[in-house]
């Protein structure tokens, strides 16, 4: 990004960091700096449910979220990877209603104006 910063940069997947190693966040967080960042949640918070905490996976987005602001980061739906545990919908459903933190402005942004900002097909 020092070399190219008219580069954008989209981060899929929140770097893959693990819920179980929170700390590992904290990388993708040092790249709030540049400006052309953004970052992709993922829907698959919703398909490790039984596995790991759903809220210790949304307090990473949090972390996210106070980082970068709702305007950097958009939703991913991990579709068709996700479908084998969760539907399309159950992921949607975390972003929509589950995190409380995110007033209706932030999930207009993250569900779709942050992914229009970045690859403006013309709309």
């Amino acid at each position: 990004m020092e070399k190219l910063p008219d580069l954008t940069l989209v981060i899929d997947h929140m770097a893959d960091c693990p819920v179980s190693q929170p700390q590992e966040l904290e990388k993708l967080i040092a790249l709030k700096r540049f400006p052309n960042v953004f970052v992709k949640i993922f829907a698959h918070l919703v398909a490790f449910a039984p596995a790991i905490s759903v809220l210790d996976s949304q307090e990473l987005v949090k972390r996210l979220y106070d980082a970068y602001g709702p305007r950097r980061l958009m939703w991913g739906t991990d579709w068709p990877i996700i479908e084998p545990v969760a539907k399309y919908e159950a992921g949607a459903h975390v972003v929509r209603d589950d995190m409380k933190f995110l007033n209706a402005e932030d999930k207009s942004w993250m569900l779709s104006k942050t992914i229009e900002r970045v690859w403006p097909f013309g709309v």
